[in-house]
């Protein structure tokens, strides 16, 4: 009982942080702000995640996990390869969880433990993206020139880079970056 009571704890200082991640900066959120929202004492989230840098990561990307789901259900309406890939570059770069995440991943840099966090997660959203592609790709009769775990992760790869430079202040912006190129499904 005590576990499943410490799950449901955790749980909820998670949807915390990622709601209140939604109109807050990382550097702007505290843990005294999601102990007091979450309803616990801010030492259960240290219990639970170790850190403020460790809540913030894994927060921003149980948002971004939530909004990926607008992403495949815009993907599933996609008639042609060149539609799919543009409504997921669109959609991807639109995502305001997309920019948390980044800037979530940048605090990883000079700690080894949340790098290791970061690269469980990346992981996951790396094979949910492979069998979301797998899935689309079969259902049309497509195939990857490439294959679907490289356009999952160079997509990626480019989406974030393209929000980095965009929210760093490069010149240009995301829609500067052909994103949709980096997948390689053709009919």
């Amino acid at each position: 009982m005590a576990s499943t009571r410490g799950s449901a704890t955790r749980a909820r200082i998670l949807d915390t942080a990622a709601d209140l991640l939604g109109d807050r900066s990382p550097r702007a959120l505290t843990v005294s702000d999601v102990a007091r929202v979450a309803e616990v004492y801010p030492n259960q989230i240290t219990h639970h995640f170790g850190s403020k840098d460790r809540l913030v990561v894994d927060a921003a990307f149980a948002r971004f996990l939530r909004d990926t789901t607008r992403l495949q259900a815009a993907g599933r309406r996609a008639t042609t390869p060149e539609a799919l890939r543009s409504v997921l570059a669109r959609t991807a770069l639109a995502m305001p969880s997309t920019a948390l995440l980044v800037t979530a991943l940048g605090t990883a840099q000079d700690d080894a433990r949340l790098r290791d966090r970061t690269s469980t997660l990346l992981a996951v959203l790396f094979r949910q993206s492979e069998r979301y592609l797998d899935r689309i790709t079969a259902d049309h009769g497509w195939h990857s020139e490439r294959g679907v775990a490289r356009d999952a992760r160079t997509f990626w790869s480019a989406v974030f880079g393209a929000v980095l430079f965009a929210t760093a202040g490069a010149v240009g912006g995301p829609s500067d970056v052909d994103v949709a190129a980096t997948i390689s499904i053709t009919d």
